[in-house]
């Protein structure tokens, strides 16, 4: 109970509503609440981001029983980034209702920086440590499957020599995502890459701002990108909301 109240007041969350169309935001937002001074030196820094596919879900930090670290976690949100001396957290997602969706112990390296994407549709339709994929495969199983939901931990760099750092990752279930440069001073369109469900691809030594396509059941979207003042990491997760292909940007400063 000490280490969860001690993680409750170390990680505020921070309200970004940063959509395909959305303005630039920044973990610190005028949305959250001012960090208590911590009583230790901090060390371990985790950026929580939900880019599942249901509206809402609750998150308990450090272990599996109430209260609740965030009784209300919408889609598209993620925590302030204020460092911890915890270097092993007990992450546990629940519904709104109270029933557990799925548990993790992740072991942090000390002196570190990470996100924590939190994935999943949650639907029972096959198995939970993977997205459905493009083509759904026949899982038959003698008894019902968890809920569909996975833990993706990216640890990032704070001080590097290419400090403009973006990862792309495709969450959304049954859907492939193509990034592609723009066309552009006589010079054609470039892929960049091409996302299963669940695949990633981290891009390094990049301008500061960015202007790619994303192509998502052959529609294409603008991925437009600007980190203003430090410059540093980026995550950029696509998912659905309401069903329909969203994404946000979520920026990591040295």
């Amino acid at each position: 109970m000490l280490a969860a109240s001690f993680l409750l007041l170390a990680q505020s969350l921070a309200i970004s509503h940063g959509t395909t169309t959305g303005h630039r935001v920044m973990a610190h937002s005028h949305h959250g609440h001012p960090f208590p001074n911590p009583s230790a030196t901090p060390q371990v820094k985790v950026t929580i981001v939900n880019a599942t596919c249901a509206p809402s879900i609750a998150l308990s930090v450090s272990g599996t029983n109430l209260p609740v670290a965030y009784p209300s976690f919408p889609q598209g949100e993620w925590t302030a980034n204020a460092a911890v001396t915890n270097t092993e957290i007990h992450y546990t997602a629940r519904f709104p209702e109270g029933q557990v969706i799925a548990n993790r112990i992740i072991r942090l390296a000390p002196q570190s920086s990470q996100f924590l994407l939190l994935t999943g549709d949650l639907s029972r339709k096959g198995p939970s440590e993977k997205l459905p994929q493009m083509t759904p495969t026949s899982c038959e199983s003698p008894h019902p499957w968890p809920a569909n939901f996975q833990f993706h931990l990216y640890t990032v760099e704070l001080v590097t020599k290419d400090p403009c750092h973006y990862r792309v990752v495709n969450a959304m279930p049954g859907k492939t995502l193509t990034l592609l440069t723009r066309a552009h001073d006589g010079k054609p369109s470039r892929l960049l890459g091409l996302l299963a469900p669940g695949n990633s691809l981290l891009l390094t030594g990049q301008p500061s701002s960015i202007d790619w396509i994303a192509e998502i059941d052959g529609e294409s979207r603008p991925l437009a990108i600007t980190q203003e003042g430090a410059v540093g990491n980026c995550l950029i997760p696509f998912f659905l909301r309401n069903g329909k292909p969203d994404f946000v940007r979520v920026f990591e400063t040295p």
